[in-house]
């Protein structure tokens, strides 16, 4: 949060954003204050001395503040942890920090990482936008130009299209999402609000929505149950007494800004600083496919690349990733459904099998996450230790459960050869054996058939969600999805 010249701490918890039964809440939130000047993208170029001054002023400015909320230690601070060495250089060679606290954080696993190196990481990645925000503050000044040819040989800032702030986003998302901004997060959100205010009248691409076109109908003969939403807290707690099985409840996130506002990718670079916030895409076929990486990118050229074209070389999707603590203001085009406050039924004997179960920490607030790619990308046959809602915001997507009874037909994977546990994961590849985005081949499909043979005994429901559907998934259910269109969901999970 910014608030007259400083950053201020406030309070993220999940409680205090719109949930479905408050509807009152449902308004977007109001405009946010205004700055008072504009900051000048290309000033450099300027002739206008008044301007570039102003410029001048403002990153100036923005590089003060930083600086003075660096200078409040954190509660219960860790950083010291890390000894004096690199504290004594983190603002004047934040570059050294950074890769001393890059190589820890690789050490381990996220999960096991100290707390101290992250916070290095966090506190490095910080000093390192100030110290930039003042280089381009020299930059755009029109007197000192010695200064100015000394940073053009010692920095490098821009992108290869000469974006300067796409240097500084990009070392404040790779900040947030290397080291999870555990103390400093406010200071991140405070930035980016600001750099947001200072660029909100730039031009932005002329882009139209998405392409979605309905797919042919899916004639099932194992359809998972639709009912007519939404649901109340008691209306789906007794579905679940009756029969605790999967159902899309359609009309449910009608009330969503989401529903209108997602579909056109204009929206997503208003809310991405005109598309330069990076995000982490996963390319290839699916995770377990040869060639499968992921990168990061600015959110523009996820779209350009991957979203808008009707074809394309490589699929690019956005899975599985919390982007609304990332981006707060596309926290509020959704609404936590109520039904995540459920009490589902103790898990039988074989829900309690599912992979990672036993280690899942308990939940105080479901987790949300988005899921935003093109047509064709495939989320693996696999099973989740939590329950699951599964709202469909933008276009269509083809998913087929099976009840964790099955699990020993579904050939689990075990432990791969770089030490990961992959048992919550299929070796059987539901790409090969059907997909309404391309016709499987035969020879792919006997192939499957006799490695895997107990798999085509294996009981499954199966259908295509549209706009407006949720799917709840209960715990343990293996599930396949495939997107049929370009789309965006946001699954919710809970236990």
């Amino acid at each position: 949060m910014y608030t007259h010249g400083t950053f201020v701490a406030q309070d993220t918890d999940e409680k205090s954003v719109p949930h479905d039964r408050d509807d009152d809440q449902s308004a977007l939130p109001g405009q946010k204050r205004k700055a008072s000047g504009v900051l000048v993208m290309q000033s450099h170029d300027d002739d206008n001395d008044n301007n570039q001054h102003r410029a001048n002023e403002l990153l100036q400015s923005l590089a003060e503040q930083i600086q003075d909320a660096l200078n409040v230690a954190t509660p219960d601070e860790a950083v010291q942890q890390c000894g004096q060495a690199p504290l004594r250089i983190i603002a004047t060679h934040p570059d050294k920090v950074l890769e001393l606290a890059h190589t820890k954080l690789h050490a381990s696993p996220f999960q096991s990482v100290p707390l101290h190196w992250r916070r290095l990481f966090e506190e490095a990645s910080l000093h390192k936008v100030a110290k930039l925000l003042k280089d381009r503050a020299l930059r755009v000044h029109p007197e000192d130009r010695a200064k100015r040819r000394r940073i053009d040989n010692h920095t490098a800032v821009a992108s290869h299209s000469g974006d300067w702030l796409l240097g500084i986003v990009e070392v404040l998302d790779r900040g947030i999402s290397l080291s999870g901004a555990p103390g400093r997060k406010y200071v991140f959100d405070g930035i980016f609000e600001q750099l947001g205010e200072h660029i909100a009248n730039e031009a932005t691409p002329d882009w139209t929505c998405f392409r979605i076109i309905k797919p042919p109908d899916l004639k099932s003969t194992h359809p998972i149950i639709r009912k007519s939403g939404p649901f109340d807290h008691e209306t789906f707690q007794e579905h679940l007494r009756i029969d605790c099985q999967p159902v899309i409840i359609t009309g449910a996130i009608e009330n969503w800004p989401a529903r209108q506002l997602w579909e056109n990718p204009e929206y997503l670079l208003r809310h991405t600083l005109g598309g330069r916030r990076f995000v982490p895409v996963e390319v290839g076929e699916s995770y377990v496919s040869d060639g499968w990486s992921q990168r990061m990118m600015p959110m523009r050229d996820f779209v350009e690349t991957y979203l808008l074209p009707d074809d394309t070389a490589e699929t690019g999707y956005l899975a599985q990733y919390d982007l609304f603590a990332q981006i707060p203001a596309l926290r509020h085009d959704v609404r936590i459904p109520d039904i995540c406050y459920s009490d589902p039924p103790p898990a039988n004997a074989d829900a309690l099998r599912t992979a990672g179960l036993s280690t899942v920490e308990q939940l105080d607030e479901p987790l949300l996450n988005a899921w935003l790619g093109p047509k064709g990308t495939k989320t693996p046959l696999h099973t989740d230790p939590y329950h699951n809602v599964l709202c469909q915001v933008v276009g269509y997507k083809y998913v087929r459960l099976y009840p964790p009874s099955e699990t020993d037909r579904l050939y689990p994977r075990g432990v791969d050869e770089k030490g990961i546990n992959m048992e919550n994961t299929s070796r059987v590849d539901m790409s090969r054996l059907w997909s309404l985005v391309h016709d499987s081949l035969a020879e792919e499909v006997d192939q499957e058939n006799r490695e895997f043979p107990l798999f085509q005994e294996a009981r499954f429901v199966e259908a295509v969600l549209g706009p407006g559907d949720s799917l709840y998934v209960p715990l343990g259910w293996w599930h396949y999805v495939e997107s049929l269109t370009t789309s965006f969901s946001v699954s919710f999970w809970w236990n």
